[in-house]
């Protein structure tokens, strides 16, 4: 078992690394339905991985780790994506039999990345489970508040921020979301109905649906997420 990356073409020397990636990242995002409900739909085909994203790893817009396994099997998948003045941490997936903390691994490995550089890095994960928010608390971020990303086929994907500034986690304040890069995000009518209904499905169980049926925050999180959506 090993890591490859984007930065040295490693990525690429994997037989099928674009098939493989798009099954990984569709497998990830499937629900007990067998449909695929990733909000990037583009991601779950080689064409993208082969086009789209080698040019950004080629310009390191983007940069991929993967963890494979001895017999060329790409277990999982995390990345950092170049914005403007920060760097974001995500694309988070892993197969089931991956092992344990697969993903935290590979995370450690981009935030050397980003920390040789020294842009402040942010992660939006989404409320469907409580896995990518440990592994954010594991890797020593900041909780940074909610937001909400977008409405995709009728499903809301709402958000649980994460930064790496060494300030004091967000604090519930009034009108206010979160303070993600320390960028207020602002509660906007708009926001009034999802709240009511996010205020009715906070959870702090592990596991979760796809596509969400709850708002799942990790236990100790719980309080500090109902005073934010109250």
């Amino acid at each position: 078992m090993f890591v490859a990356n984007s930065l040295d073409g490693g990525i690429c020397k994997i037989s099928d690394w674009s098939e493989q990636l798009a099954t990984l990242t569709r497998t990830a995002w499937t629900g007990k339905d067998g449909k695929c409900y990733f909000p990037y739909l583009p991601l779950t085909t080689k064409e993208h991985w082969e086009q789209s994203v080698l040019k950004q790893w080629e310009s390191n817009e983007m940069v991929s780790w993967v963890l494979v396994s001895g017999h060329g099997r790409i277990l999982a998948h995390v990345a950092v994506v170049k914005r403007h003045g920060y760097h974001e941490l995500g694309r988070f997936v892993a197969y089931p039999d991956s092992p344990k903390n697969a993903v935290t691994s590979l995370c450690y490995e981009a935030m050397s990345y980003v920390s040789v550089i020294g842009d402040p890095v942010l992660v939006e994960t989404t409320q469907a489970h409580t896995a990518s928010q440990f592994i954010c608390e594991k890797i020593g971020l900041r909780f940074a508040g909610i937001g909400f990303l977008s409405v995709v086929d009728d499903i809301s994907w709402d958000i649980i921020y994460y930064d790496n500034l060494d300030v004091e986690d967000f604090v519930p304040q009034e009108g206010i979301l979160g303070d993600p890069l320390r960028k207020p995000v602002v509660r906007l009518p708009e926001h009034k109905d999802r709240l009511e209904i996010v205020r009715g499905i906070l959870s702090c169980e592990q596991g979760g649906d796809i596509p969400p049926s709850k708002f799942h925050v990790l236990p100790h999180r719980l309080e500090v997420v109902r005073l934010i959506v109250s």
